[in-house]
């Protein structure tokens, strides 16, 4: 057997002994001390405190490990000044030694009655109760690159909270409380309850929330805007619950429970909801416009409305494949939705995919239309409401207009034929009669800009779509 140098095995152990080296820690600090790289990891085997006057600076790169083999009381108190300030290249990381994927000490607290100022930013910080607990709570909370696994509350806020580039893993709640949240580029996994908020604004770009039992949850109304763009929700028992007063576009949310639940006053557009147990379930004044809401096991449920005055607007969508229906009328409201393509290729198809007072009398009804493959070409329309006898009897009347309209609509001809009255609905189902000023030509300067669709020329069937611009 060859033989090792004796040199060479006192270099290995040297060198062994030097990389499982660890700095001891506990007790007071009474002057201003630095917890440098070269001494790193430090193992905090008993509570820190930093006393009035004095200053503990953590460096860059340093790794902390909380000694929770015989308790979970640890904590490191600032009376002082504490610097936690890593950088993106090099973050402080600070978790438990033992049992790393739950909560294991109490955390870092700042005592500002005597003084205490904690200052952090660019940390991995893991396994604390309350990671974060000021006696008197900051004004603004400001992190970026910084990461929260496995604690209790990470971040409470008490009056604006602003992150980037931060992630969340496995914590009961990552952010929760009052007023002012912008976050962008954050990632959410695993937690209980990502967001909760009772938000004054709430602006959420450019963020992933995967595998969390709630994603987004608005405790109560948003004062002043919500706006949530860009994002991904995937695998969620919920995305997004109670969004309000405000704008939700261009974000994808797949294979949740429930994608949007329970929306009000809020605008839902340009997003792709698919393969949820339920897309959306919307309510109270919500306008859900030009959004893919396919291969759900249920589309759009309407639910919590008790008139039309606050009915929702439901326009301009792709609602196809979903498995048990297409849309839910959970209301007694009846709704046009001339204007959603559900991908049927006759009515039968299509009807069965709508639940309204055709299949329960407690429900209202739904006007529909039939689509080419394309969802851009109407063929069909199927008036339930608002419509006189002969549903769906198209005359062909000889007649012709220019469309899209300005504020008259002209009537041509080929034969002489007098128009009197014709009768237009909106996609929200509201009737509009008009009676002829001269020579077939009708005011409508009172309407606003958006589709119609003329039911009725002189008291006669006719189904044409019209686009007033």
């Amino acid at each position: 057997m060859k033989k090792i140098p004796l040199l060479l095995v006192a270099l290995l152990l040297l060198y062994e002994g030097s990389a499982n080296a660890q700095t001891m820690v506990s007790g007071g600090i009474y002057q201003n001390t630095t917890w440098t790289l070269a001494n790193s990891p430090y193992q905090v085997n008993g509570s820190v405190v930093v006393f009035p006057g004095a200053t503990l600076t953590v460096e860059p790169g340093v790794t902390l490990l909380i000694n929770n083999s015989n308790t979970a009381n640890i904590y490191i108190e600032t009376r002082g000044t504490l610097n936690l300030l890593g950088t993106n290249q090099a973050p402080i990381i600070v978790k438990t030694m033992v049992d790393t994927t739950n909560i294991g000490w109490e955390g870092f607290k700042c005592t500002s009655t005597q003084g205490g100022i904690l200052n952090a930013n660019y940390f991995h910080l893991s396994n604390a109760l309350t990671p974060f607990a000021y006696e008197s709570a900051l004004p603004l909370y400001q992190y970026t690159g910084c990461r929260f696994s496995h604690c209790g509350q990470a971040i409470s806020v008490a009056n604006e909270v602003i992150l980037n580039n931060c992630q969340f893993r496995g914590n009961e709640v990552a952010v929760y409380g009052w007023s002012y949240f912008t976050l962008n580029n954050c990632y959410f996994q695993d937690n209980n309850t990502a967001i909760f908020a009772y938000g004054t604004v709430f602006t959420l770009t450019n963020s992933t929330f995967l595998e969390n039992a709630n994603g987004v949850v608005f405790a109560s109304a948003v004062f002043d805007s919500m706006y949530i763009a860009d994002c991904l929700f995937q695998n969620n028992l919920s995305g997004i619950s109670g969004p309000n007063n405000g704008l939700i576009e261009n974000c994808t949310l797949l294979d949740n429970a429930v994608g949007i639940q329970g929306s009000y006053d809020c605008q839902i557009k340009n997003n792709v909801i698919e393969y949820n147990e339920l897309g959306v379930n919307i309510s109270v004044h919500t306008e859900l416009t030009n959004n893919q809401i396919n291969n759900n096991m249920g589309g759009v449920r309407i639910s919590d409305i008790s008139s039309s005055a606050n009915a929702p607007m439901v326009q301009d969508n792709e609602i196809c494949s979903n498995v048990n229906f297409n849309v839910d009328n959970n209301t007694n409201v009846n709704y046009s939705l001339l204007t959603n393509c559900f991908c049927g290729i006759d009515s039968a198809t299509t009807e069965q995919y709508l639940i309204d007072g055709y299949d329960d009398i407690t429900k209202g009804l739904i006007n529909y239309q039939i689509f080419d493959s394309s969802c851009t070409n109407a063929y069909q329309t199927v008036m339930k409401f608002n419509a006189p006898a002969g549903l769906n009897d198209v005359t062909n009347l000889d007649i012709a207009f220019q469309n899209p309209v300005g504020d008259e609509l002209v009537f041509l001809s080929n034969k002489v034929l007098e128009i009197r009255s014709i009768t237009l609905i909106d996609p929200f189902g509201k009737t509009y009669q008009l009676d002829s000023n001269s020579n077939n030509i009708f005011d409508l300067s009172t309407l606003p800009q958006g589709i119609y669709f003329l039911s009725s020329i002189n008291e006669t069937n006719i189904l044409r779509r019209i686009i007033k611009i």
